[in-house]
């Protein structure tokens, strides 16, 4: 019976932490220092500089690797420094046509960790919208409730690429204020689940089984030589 379990222990570890990485294949932050403890030193992405400050520019964005577009029928727009929002930063807002939600479509070339700062000043505050991730997972937030001054945080780790960032909200717009482009820190890697733990401690054990049944088995060879002679 013991040999057959070191086997068996094996396939559980297998299985185990195969569903433990799958299970944490995304972690979701809505604290940024949170985040900032399980990423390594950010890439910080603003709007500055895209638009004259004090002015309006419509249109999509691309900065480096990340491109912001508006997402459906939206209208793309860039507020320079100097608004009377957000302590006057600059940001990408998308204005959605009657009757459809302001959805902002966020593309880059396979990030594994990166935040968002987020805002809206044409709706009620508290409004929930929704990030969707290329990876498919699916998170639902609210807006600030100060709409124009107050502002949000979500990030993401993950252990498998990022290529693009959906935030589809129930109302007129949405906007970006900034993006985080990281990697995930040690903080950051899922640790290994109980049931691994376990499968473990299991092929420990059979083995250390295994090895004094071996002992045994030997001890008795020799005894049985040595009664025969």
């Amino acid at each position: 019976m013991a040999p057959r379990l070191a086997p068996t222990a094996a396939g559980i570890i297998v299985l185990a932490i195969a569903g433990g990485n799958a299970s944490a294949a995304v972690t979701e932050y809505t604290d940024p220092t949170a985040y900032d403890a399980a990423t390594s030193p950010a890439n910080i992405i603003t709007f500055d500089g895209l638009t004259p400050p004090g002015t309006v520019s419509p249109g999509d964005v691309t900065i480096g690797d990340l491109s912001v577009t508006a997402g459906g029928s939206n209208i793309p727009l860039v507020y320079g420094s100097g608004t009377p929002f957000y302590g006057g930063s600059s940001f990408f807002n998308v204005l959605s046509t009657a009757g459809l939600d302001a959805e902002v479509l966020c593309t880059l070339s396979g990030w594994t960790a990166l935040g968002f700062i987020y805002g809206d000043f044409e709706d009620a505050g508290g409004s929930p919208f929704t990030v969707t991730l290329s990876t498919g997972d699916s998170f639902t937030l609210s807006t600030p409730l100060n709409p124009g001054f107050d502002t949000g945080f979500v990030g993401f780790v993950s252990n498998t690429p990022i290529t693009s960032v959906t935030f589809s909200a129930t109302g007129q717009a949405f906007d970006l204020l900034q993006v985080e482009n990281s990697s995930p820190g040690a903080a950051g890697v899922p640790e290994p689940s109980p049931l691994a733990l376990m499968a473990i401690g299991l092929l420990s054990l059979a083995l250390v089984t295994r090895h004094r049944t071996v002992k045994v088995e030997r001890r008795r060879a020799g005894e049985d030589r040595r009664t025969r002679s």
